[in-house]
């Protein structure tokens, strides 16, 4: 008998994915289809507008598709299951009817509703106790109501009642499908609209954002059974639907609970996998996977990929996460502020510096966040820095915010180690200076295709069997007397900066 095939698709901000994989976690294929992102600046708005072509990106994935059919001839009934992983806030309206875009889709990125927010009666603390996160318009809800009063297409939309609004995933599964508004509890939970304790469309927000429900999605386990996915001839059930930080987790299987998961890209995104929904003050919390485990005897004996033999897929998982903006994103900043171009190589070279003296960099580069959580802030270095001493302060700042949140993490229980990932991942250097600050080992492995392989071990129903290969580095902490003391000066700098 053939082994069981699993099929991947990973939306992500700069291109789709669609990957083929065994049930143990064996890449067959995988196919890529680049998508651009719009960036400009309307003369009447003091934000820029961050969007992509929904058409667009539809076409990359059928693309990949017909790759991934031509590639594997007959082998391709051998997919049993279908799963996806794509980028949270990012949205779009379609007419209900016809499917097509009735605007353009709102990267995550894009923060033009924001004036919705400051008429919002509601605290963040209030908010995140209905939906785990914080007012935002990074999030859907302000995008969905600017989406509503300034397209004209999307009024008519509503008023014939062929409106249908969701994330990105909401709308491929409209095409790829059968035709239905669906969505999973983490895409669905990065609208804002999301009422996390009791898994469903939360009224008083909807009403605060002057929403109607019938737009929305409908929301179903992570685990669901979504619909049918044609690839040529074959129909294969799609299982599976995640955001693309969460689904990245599951890229060796279950997530270790005493594993801290760092993504150190544009932003740095920190994650801890917890069963609790109530967080320290300061961090967030998201769904990781809630599935529907109503399973009868007879499934499970046939394992069926909605339904699972592991018991610890039975059990809903959250993540407690914290960001840091200033990553990469502050790239064009420090250039700015140095006069270097600051390549990889010019980061390494910043990074053998080891200076005794106080060097900080006070980073609010797209608001200073998790566990501070301030936009009033301006970014600011010590005094007298050289360029390269700035570009160290800038890269130590990351590494020092991140700590600051692993350490709030460590209120669900020990960490043992820190699993690294993402672009500044390459650099020993970081790596090492994460490892001697926290106090922890920092592993980094080869793996470039996280949210994808996370994403097809779902598809599996987090199957057992589930034991991908790849390289793995540990960077064991060491003293560095100068990297601490830098530490506690950008501590007791940043304790200045937020009294202000």
């Amino acid at each position: 008998m053939k082994e069981n095939l699993y099929l991947a698709i990973d939306q992500g901000g700069q291109s789709s994915r669609v990957g083929v994989y065994t049930e143990s976690g064996q890449l067959i294929c995988q196919f890529s289809a680049a998508c651009a992102t719009q960036h400009y600046q309307p003369d009447d708005s003091v934000y820029p507008y961050i969007e992509q072509d929904g058409n667009e990106i539809l076409h990359g994935i059928r693309q990949c598709l017909d790759k991934v059919c031509e590639q594997l001839g007959e082998a391709a009934y051998a997919i049993k299951a279908a799963s996806f992983a794509g980028q949270g806030s990012s949205l779009l309206c379609w007419d209900a009817k016809t499917g097509e875009p009735l605007t353009p889709v709102l990267s995550w990125q894009d923060i033009r509703g924001e004036p919705y927010l400051q008429h919002i009666a509601l605290t963040h603390q209030q908010v995140q106790s209905m939906s785990g996160l914080r007012v935002s318009p990074h999030y859907g809800a302000s995008k969905i109501r600017w989406c509503l009063d300034n397209y004209e297409p999307v009024k008519q939309a509503l008023n014939e009642n062929s409106l249908s609004v969701g994330p990105i995933v909401s709308f491929i599964f409209w095409h790829l499908l059968d035709k239905k508004n669906l969505v999973d509890p983490g895409h669905a939970q990065r609208t804002l609209l999301w009422n996390l304790h009791r898994n469903e469309w939360d009224e008083r927000l909807l009403e605060l954002f002057k929403i109607p429900k019938a737009v929305l999605p409908e929301c179903r386990f992570h685990n669901s059974y979504f619909g049918n996915l044609k690839v040529g001839s074959h129909s294969i059930p799609f299982h599976a639907s995640a955001r693309d930080q969460g689904a990245s987790l599951f890229a060796s299987g279950i997530p270790d609970g005493s594993t801290c998961y760092v993504n150190m890209g544009t932003g740095a995104f920190i994650q801890r996998v917890s069963h609790m929904l109530h967080a320290p003050e300061g961090l967030l919390v998201s769904p990781l996977w809630i599935p529907q485990n109503n399973c009868s005897e007879q499934e499970r004996a046939n394992a069926s990929p909605v339904c699972y033999l592991n018991e610890l897929a039975d059990k809903p998982l959250y993540a407690w996460e914290a960001t840091v903006n200033g990553a990469a994103s502050a790239l064009p900043y420090i250039q700015a502020q140095t006069g270097l171009e600051v390549t990889p190589n010019e980061i390494e070279l910043a990074l053998q510096l080891n200076p005794e003296q106080d060097i900080y960099f006070l980073n609010s580069i797209g608001g200073l966040s998790a566990p501070y959580w301030r936009t009033d802030l301006h970014a600011q270095f010590a005094a007298g820095l050289a360029p390269q001493e700035k570009i160290l302060a800038w890269i130590e700042s990351v590494i020092f915010q991140i700590v600051v949140n692993i350490e709030l993490m460590k209120k669900a229980g020990e960490i043992r180690h820190i699993r690294i990932s993402g672009g500044f991942s390459k650099s020993n250097q970081v790596c090492q200076r994460l490892a001697d600050i926290s106090g922890l080992s920092v592993c980094r492995s080869d793996n470039a295709d996280a949210t994808l392989q996370g994403a097809a071990c779902m598809a599996t129903g987090l199957s057992t069997q589930w034991q991908p290969r790849f390289q793995t580095e540990i960077f064991s902490p060491a003293t560095n007397t100068r990297l601490n003391y830098r530490f506690l000066s950008w501590q007791n700098a940043m304790e200045q900066w937020l009294i202000l």
